[in-house]
């Protein structure tokens, strides 16, 4: 009998207590980056078609795929970058007007080697001269790039390439170090402590709610018998503990009583359970 799929995604335990939820959004905006780049670059310059897809986040810790992965230490960390040959070859045929992107069996060249760190270094000057986070300094008009693999706990990003004048179907990797995502990870959190949108009138939305605040100073239970006997001038014997804090029927503090200048006052707020 063949198990049924499991539905759901497995937890990753790298990702907890990590606002991972904002990656979705700095997944359209690098969209956006790549896009542009390649518009540039690649598109307008060389009259191409390139479309890239969205890109794919893995999951953290997933294995990198092997070649010869292109890197680049910013201010965040280090941030690399693996072509496929596919690719390469495709740029170069539109560069140099050959049809070096009909296929990748022949040996790699010279110019094609040239051409992939070419292509590399530009990729990886965008990234960090565009997206890196909260960056206190603009990032160098050069990268030193060099040929290094990414961290093994890095975080992998798949983006597949399509151009249809030449089929060709091809993807590149952009892998990001524990470093750069905590920095990222940082700066897109939301802080905890937002101060409140102001008002036309200058005043924030905090400042002009008004609630109706009903202070039930004590309840107590008695038998219906002894209820009825009540009498004017009869005394109930009650202990005055905290005060209940309602609003709009609900419980939502309890607070002390306090006396000053001849008025009763609430203080002590603290939150109901």
């Amino acid at each position: 009998m063949t198990p049924k799929p499991n539905p759901y995604e497995p937890l990753d335990p790298r990702s907890l207590g990590r606002p991972v939820h904002l990656l979705r959004d700095f997944a359209a905006q690098l969209g956006e980056l790549l896009n542009d780049l390649f518009r540039q670059q690649l598109n307008r310059r060389y009259r191409a078609a390139y479309e890239l897809d969205p890109p794919v986040i893995e999951p953290f810790g997933s294995a990198m795929p092997a070649g010869a992965w292109l890197s680049a230490q910013t201010a965040q960390g280090r941030v690399s970058c693996l072509l496929e040959r596919g690719l390469v070859l495709s740029v170069m045929g539109y560069r140099y007007g050959t049809q070096e992107h009909a296929g990748d069996a022949a040996p790699e060249t010279t110019t094609e080697e040239r051409l992939h760190g070419l292509l590399g270094r530009q990729l990886l000057q965008g990234l960090a001269a565009r997206l890196a986070p909260a960056a206190d300094e603009e990032a160098p008009a050069l990268l030193p790039v060099s040929v290094q693999a990414p961290a093994a706990d890095a975080c992998l990003i798949r983006v597949q390439v399509r151009e249809g004048r030449s089929g060709l179907r091809s993807q590149f990797c952009i892998a990001l170090d524990p470093d750069w995502m905590a920095a990222l990870l940082r700066e897109r959190a939301v802080p905890r402590n937002k101060p409140s949108a102001a008002l036309p009138d200058g005043r924030t939305l905090a400042a002009q709610l008004k609630l109706k605040l009903v202070a039930r100073l004590l309840q107590t239970e008695l038998p219906l018998g002894e209820l009825l006997e009540l009498r004017p001038g009869s005394v109930i014997p009650v202990r005055l503990q905290a005060t209940e804090v309602l609003v709009d029927g609900s419980r939502l503090f309890t607070a002390s009583v306090a006396e000053h200048q001849g008025k009763l006052c609430l203080t002590s707020f603290e939150d109901a359970e």
